[in-house]
C-alpha cells in the first residue's frame, strides 16, 4: 500500500515540475519544437572561425573579407534540436538539411566547414528547426534574413622581383627601373603582383618587349611565370626593354568583374652575349613541322646551340644540339626542322641556348609559332631535360594497355635496353655512360610501331 502512495506522489511531482524544465530535457516529440533559430553567423571556411553575425539587409563586400571561402551557420537557442533545414534563394539556390551541429548552410565535417564562394547578388536565407532528424517532426520558430553580396574587386598595388632559386623577395619594382642581372643574386627570377585584397579571383599578366608572355594566375602568390605552392618558376630574362601589365578579376581565369590594374616599364641589362645573334626566325613548315633559322655576325668560344621547345612558354625541353663555329668574325647561318610536334597543341614556343666552350650559356628571345591545322603529331617523343639528369624522357600519346615496353637502340640498331611503359604513356630511360651519338626509342603495341629519336652530345 505504501508503495502505491509513494509512486502516486512521484507522478504528481513530475507532472508539476515538467513545465519548469527546458524543453530539450523534459519534452519528447513536439515539445522539442520550442527550439528557435536565433541568428546567422558568417564563417571563414579556411580557418573554421566566425567572422561576424549577419544582420537583416547586410551588404557583404568580398573585397574586404579575409577570404572568399565562406559558409553560414544557423544558430539555435537549444543545443541539440533534431535537425535544421536551411534554404537559400536569390543569386544562388541551395537547400540543406543538417542533423548535427554546427548547422552550416554548405555543410561541414565535424566542424571543418566546407567552402562557399558566393556569387555577387541578392539573397534570402531561411532556417527552420525541427524536433526530429531530416526536417521531420514539429517545427520550431524559423528565421528569415535578406542580404546582398557585392565585390569592389580590388586591384594591383605593386610588383615584387623574386629570387626563384630561394623563393624570397629581392626588391619592389618601379616603373622605369633598370635591372642589371650582374648585380642581382641570381638570373633566375620571377615577378609577383601584389593585390588588395590579398586574395582575389584571378590576375591576368601581359609581358611585352624583349620577351613576350601572357598568363593567368588563380591562386596566390600571383606570379608572372607561375609557381607551385610558393615555389616560383624560374625566368631568365634576356636584355632589353619590357612592359608589364597585371589586372585583377573577381572570378577565376580572368572572368567576372575587372578590377584595377597596374602597368610598369623596365629595362633588363644582361651580360654581353659571346655570340652576336643577328636573326632568329621560327615558322610553320607545312602541316606537322616547324622550321627554325638563325644567323650570327660573329662568334667567340661558341661550342654549340641547343634548340629548345615549350608547350607553355615556361618549361622547355632540348630538341637538338648544333655545333657552333668556335671563334669567327664571319657571318654564319643555322637551321633546324622540328618534325616531331607534340599532340593537341596549336601554339609552340622556341628558344636557343648558346653554350660556350667553358660551359656557360645564354638564351635567345622566345619565338612563338602557330602550328598549321592538319599537322600529324608524332605519338612517341623522346627528349632530354634542359638540366642533365642522366635520363631521356619520353611521352607516348597513343593508347596504352599497360603491357608495352620501350626499347632503346643505337643508330646502328644495337639493342641497349628494354623498359616498361608507365600507364600514362610517360617515363624515363637511363642513358648515363652512353657515348655521344644518335639513339632511337621504339614502342610496339596493337596499333603499330612507333619511334622517337634523340641526340647525345
Amino acid at each position: 500500500m505504501k508503495i502505491k502512495v509513494y509512486l502516486s506522489l512521484l507522478i504528481s511531482l513530475f507532472t508539476w515540475a515538467t513545465p519548469l524544465l527546458p524543453a530539450w530535457v523534459a519534452g519528447t516529440g513536439s515539445t522539442a519544437a520550442a527550439a528557435s533559430i536565433t541568428g546567422f553567423t558568417l564563417v571563414n571556411a579556411d580557418t573554421d572561425t566566425d567572422l561576424f553575425a549577419l544582420t537583416p539587409g547586410i551588404v557583404l563586400d568580398l573585397a574586404t573579407l579575409p577570404t572568399r571561402n565562406l559558409n553560414i551557420r544557423a544558430d539555435t537557442d537549444l543545443p541539440l534540436p533534431g535537425s535544421v533545414v536551411i534554404n537559400l534563394s536569390g543569386a544562388q539556390t541551395r537547400n540543406e538539411t543538417q542533423n548535427f551541429a554546427p548547422y552550416a548552410l554548405f555543410s561541414d565535417f565535424m566542424g571543418d566547414y566546407f567552402p562557399w564562394a558566393p556569387p555577387v547578388g541578392s539573397y534570402s536565407l531561411l532556417a527552420t528547426p525541427f524536433d526530429d532528424p531530416d526536417g521531420t517532426g514539429t517545427s520550431g520558430a524559423p528565421l528569415t534574413l535578406s542580404f546582398t553580396v557585392v565585390n569592389s574587386v580590388g586591384g594591383i598595388t605593386s610588383f615584387t622581383l623574386v629570387n626563384a632559386d630561394t623563393d624570397t623577395d629581392i626588391q619592389t619594382m618601379t616603373s622605369g627601373m633598370t635591372l642589371t642581372l650582374a648585380s642581382l643574386p641570381t638570373a633566375n627570377l620571377n615577378i609577383r603582383a601584389n593585390t588588395t585584397p590579398a586574395t582575389v579571383g584571378s590576375v591576368s599578366f601581359d609581358l611585352t618587349g624583349a620577351q613576350t608572355y601572357s598568363g593567368i594566375e588563380n591562386l596566390a602568390p600571383y606570379a608572372l611565370f607561375s609557381d607551385l605552392n610558393g615555389d616560383y618558376t624560374a625566368w631568365r630574362p634576356v636584355g632589353g626593354t619590357y612592359t608589364l601589365t597585371a589586372t585583377v578579376f573577381d572570378a577565376v581565369q580572368g572572368g567576372g568583374t575587372q578590377g584595377s590594374g597596374l602597368t610598369i616599364s623596365f629595362v633588363v641589362v644582361a651580360p654581353p652575349l659571346p655570340v652576336r645573334l643577328t636573326a632568329f626566325l621560327a615558322e610553320p613548315l607545312g602541316p606537322g613541322a616547324v622550321q627554325l633559322r638563325w644567323n650570327t655576325a660573329t662568334e667567340e668560344q661558341n661550342k654549340e646551340f641547343v634548340v629548345q621547345r615549350s608547350g607553355d612558354g615556361q618549361k622547355f625541353i632540348n630538341l637538338a644540339h648544333l655545333p657552333g663555329h668556335g671563334n669567327t668574325t664571319l657571318p654564319q647561318a643555322y637551321q633546324y626542322a622540328d618534325k616531331q610536334l607534340p599532340a593537341n597543341l596549336s601554339k609552340l614556343y622556341y628558344r636557343l641556348q648558346q653554350v660556350d666552350v667553358d660551359g656557360t650559356s645564354t638564351y635567345s628571345p622566345v619565338r612563338v609559332v602557330t602550328v598549321e591545322p592538319g599537322a600529324t603529331a608524332a605519338k612517341l617523343q623522346a627528349f632530354l631535360a634542359t638540366t642533365a639528369d642522366g635520363l631521356v624522357h619520353y611521352a607516348f600519346t597513343g593508347p596504352v594497355s599497360g603491357h608495352e615496353q620501350v626499347v632503346l637502340y643505337s643508330i646502328m640498331g644495337q639493342r641497349l635496353g628494354q623498359f616498361p611503359v608507365d600507364t600514362d604513356g610517360t617515363g624515363t630511360v637511363p642513358i648515363a655512360g652512353l657515348p655521344a651519338g644518335t639513339y632511337v626509342l621504339h614502342l610496339d603495341n596493337a596499333d603499330g610501331r612507333y619511334a622517337g629519336r634523340f641526340v647525345l652530345q
